[in-house]
């Protein structure tokens, strides 16, 4: 059994240590929000290891190992409500919650790790969580299942809070959402049926996995300059609601007399300019809506209404923003775009690449009317 336990932790190492990697050698080209996940995947690590330890030193003889059983084992249910806090928090950062919601979870996520420090702290006189027998031995107590009631009503406590933000929540990020439920779950039902058989923390690195492919690379193929998503993330993107039939609209934007800016101030001056639209593309636009740069000067928006008068109202809200921009920067030209829309009702027979030319030839109208 010992071998068998040791694989499992060896290989779940191997993956968490290899997501460590592309992580740190991709930090750069990430969001603030993927330090959480490097914490998350350090925390998972350490644990492994907790738990590695337990597992190879439980029921060797001397008074020495009783003191590592006891204490590795204390120091493994110490840390053990904190992964899914921390994904919890991670998940906070992609859904982009308030600010407030945000600070109150955390001092509830902070609560409940509190309460299981206590248990760990009461286990030393009463022996709640565990004891360890004369012959070295690890014995599992009643308050074990205390803690699995507060991991589970973290997770699904934690559910209901996102009914309010259902619209802006992906689909991959969805599918995260279930992999942290669902994986941990079924690794906790074996290790309590089987026991002995190391599951929780090698299914948390399958979770870590997963967040590696459905979020973590799709922050890497957003745009360098910008930080916006590119154009084969917005295609991915509008393609997957054409296919389930979901509503939309889309906005192309185009910088007007970009390639002017370029040949009189410079391509610095250019790459300016670009980020300057890109940042108030994301200003005009709410939460759920997604901005992405095309290619060029050309941008897109992605917005989840359908209203006849939304694009007006996102295309306004943009030109004040900028007029506002135009108005306090010296520079030496003006920033100004044309734009185009088309709205998806949610009925088959209709393709992204349609609603792309008919965006972009309503824009191109609007471009040759101004020369």
């Amino acid at each position: 059994m010992l071998a068998l336990q040791m694989v499992i932790y060896g290989y779940a190492s191997l993956v968490l240590l290899f997501l460590v990697l592309d992580s740190r050698a991709n930090k750069r080209m990430l969001p603030e929000k993927s330090k959480w996940f490097r914490i998350i995947l350090y925390t998972t690590l350490w644990l492994i290891f907790s738990e590695a330890v337990t597992m190879f030193v439980d029921g060797r003889p001397g008074a020495v190992m009783y003191w590592v059983v006891y204490l590795s084992n204390s120091v493994l249910f110490l840390f053990n409500v904190l992964p899914l806090s921390l994904w919890l928090i991670y998940l906070d950062e992609c859904i982009l919650i308030t600010e407030r919601e945000r600070t109150i979870k955390r001092i509830v996520y902070a609560g409940l790790n509190l309460v299981v420090v206590a248990l760990v702290v009461i286990n030393f006189s009463t022996g709640v969580l565990f004891t360890v027998t004369s012959e070295n031995r690890y014995v599992r107590g009643d308050a074990v299942y205390l803690i699995m009631v507060i991991n589970y009503l973290l997770y699904f406590g934690y559910l209901p809070t996102l009914a309010k933000y259902r619209k802006f929540i992906r689909g991959r990020t969805f599918e995260l959402i279930l992999a942290l439920g669902i994986l941990p779950i079924i690794g906790a039902v074996i290790q309590m049926l089987y026991y002995g058989t190391p599951l929780i923390w090698p299914m948390m690195a399958l979770v870590a996995l997963a967040a590696h492919i459905l979020v973590e690379r799709e922050e890497i193929r957003k745009d360098g300059l910008t930080g916006l998503p590119t154009r084969v993330t917005f295609e991915s993107r509008a393609q997957y609601k054409v296919d389930r039939l979901q509503p939309f609209s889309i906005i192309m934007i185009d910088l007007d007399n970009f390639k002017m800016i370029n040949d009189a101030h410079g391509h610095e001056e250019g790459d300016e300019a670009i980020k300057v639209i890109a940042n108030l593309l994301e200003k005009s636009i709410k939460q759920g809506d997604t901005a992405y740069r095309y290619g060029g000067d050309e941008f897109i928006l992605l917005i989840e209404s359908t209203l006849p008068d939304i694009a007006e109202k996102v295309i306004a809200r943009l030109k004040t923003s900028l007029n506002k921009w135009n108005e306090s920067n010296q520079k030496p030209y003006t920033l100004s775009f044309s734009a185009g829309a088309a709205i998806y009702d949610g009925k088959k027979g209709v393709s992204v690449y349609e609603l792309f030319k008919t965006a972009d030839e309503i824009m191109y109208r609007q471009k040759q009317r101004k020369h």
